[in-house]
């Protein structure tokens, strides 16, 4: 590793023996976690719990129900305000997670990282080029946004997998330039968190790819920025920043731009001049983000807009963090959906780009659209981006969608094959409930 690897990686060791000195096994976490009932882990003695996690920091393992707490943390941000010695219980579990992985092979982590990495970079390349035209994507490209010599206020980081869904990046790059906002924007596969090596195990990759990037933003000579992406916002937030800061000096600090956009809103009220006759309901995550009530105060302020409640959320912070809890994300969403339907809504809202397109493959069978609530503020204010990623997935059929796409694959030098590989794959096949709704346990 090179001598800022090595640093990173010391950095994250003495704050995981800070945790692990710190914790007192007091339980108060795992009282409060959604995760161990889900998840079939026993709870009974929430101390014991707490201090196998501890041993886990310690020594490389624990108890068995300390570990499958550890694998199973879909990170719902209940335990980040309980800790009476100010630790953050979320990082605790993540490191635990990041030393049970270590039992693995090097090259069996690095090979997992590097799979995950390919995966997401292929999905993530086709599904945005089939949306968007190239001076389009250029847009949300890399690199500085609208040109300019003077240093941008913020930096907008994408994340990778919002680029599947890019009509909601252009409208938050649009509402930006509306409130009169300079900005870089930095994300896709070129400028990752560095998740996808870091879930397996793979500590040393996952640093260096969230150091590149953290170094291209620290290159704006801003330091705020703005992220999208709840993945990335507690990857970089709760790992990477902290170690980047210690290693650069660097005063970087991120926030997620729902977040931001609210507390500007004086600002942006005055341009919500169009009223959106709409009853919506709002699927929502847990994370403690400080996401979900922006949203909400951003949805109140547009004139029209009616916010029906439903009894269905979500206890991981993003859907990608439920996959250790089986058939949790796919009877939520059953459940979201007939909940909604049952509300009479017009609309079921989306926050993030993961559920987006989860839900916006369901629309045909019910009787309410899906819109991310970007779509809601861009109406509005007059500003349409067509959802594209929606219009394609509704075909159902990889013909048809390659057909519709046959100009975007010209354009794009996409090859068909490919384009068609990852139709089937990363579109079609990534769908967690069966878009039947004949075949939803609810029905």
């Amino acid at each position: 590793m090179s001598n800022r690897s090595d640093a990173f990686i010391e950095s994250l060791d003495r704050r995981v023996d800070a945790i692990a000195d710190a914790c007192t096994a007091c339980g108060a976490c795992a009282r409060v976690c959604p995760t161990l009932a889900i998840a079939g882990i026993d709870d009974s003695e929430p101390e014991a719990l707490t201090a196998g996690v501890r041993d886990i920091l310690r020594s490389g393992a624990g108890p068995k129900p300390s570990e499958a707490w550890a694998r199973s943390c879909c990170g719902s941000g209940n335990c980040l305000t309980v800790c009476p010695e100010g630790i953050n219980p979320r990082f605790m579990l993540t490191m635990a997670r990041r030393t049970l992985t270590q039992r693995n092979a090097e090259d069996e982590r690095r090979k997992a990282g590097k799979a995950a990495f390919q995966k997401m970079s292929r999905g993530v390349r086709v599904l945005s080029r089939l949306s968007l035209p190239p001076d389009l994507l250029e847009k949300l490209s890399p690199r500085s946004h609208p040109e300019q010599a003077e240093v941008p206020d913020l930096v907008f980081y994408t994340g990778c997998n919002m680029l599947k869904t890019p009509h909601i990046g252009l409208l938050c790059l649009d509402v930006l330039e509306r409130l009169g906002t300079t900005y870089e924007v930095q994300g896709g596969p070129s400028a990752c968190c560095g998740i996808l090596p870091s879930r397996p195990g793979d500590t040393a990759n996952g640093g260096r790819q969230a150091f590149g990037t953290l170094d291209k933003m620290a290159a704006s000579k801003t330091s705020e920025v703005l992220s999208w992406c709840p993945t990335c916002q507690i990857q970089f937030g709760e790992t990477m920043i902290p170690s980047y800061r210690e290693v650069t000096g660097s005063s970087l600090d991120m926030t997620m731009f729902p977040v931001y956009l609210a507390s500007r809103l004086d600002e942006l009220r005055p341009h919500l001049t169009r009223r959106v006759e709409r009853r919506v309901a709002l699927y929502e995550y847990a994370g403690e983000l400080g996401v979900m009530p922006a949203v909400r105060t951003l949805l109140a302020a547009v004139p029209g807009v009616e916010i029906v409640e439903i009894e269905t959320s979500s206890i991981g912070y993003t859907s990608t963090a439920l996959a250790p809890l089986g058939n949790y994300h796919k009877t939520t969403i059953a459940s979201a959906l007939h909940d909604a339907e049952a509300a009479g809504v017009d609309t079921l809202v989306t926050i993030y780009h993961g559920d987006h397109r989860e839900f916006a493959g369901h629309e045909s069978e019910w009787p309410f659209t899906v819109a991310n609530y970007m779509e809601l503020i861009g109406e509005s204010m007059g500003i349409a981006r067509p959802d594209l990623f929606k219009q394609l997935t509704l075909m159902r059929d990889a013909d048809a969608i390659l057909a519709a796409s046959k100009t975007q694959i010209e354009a794009h030098g996409l090859d068909p094959e490919l384009v068609r590989d990852v139709v089937i794959n990363d579109m079609l096949g990534a769908q967690a409930l069966p878009v039947d709704r004949k075949l939803h346990a609810a029905e």
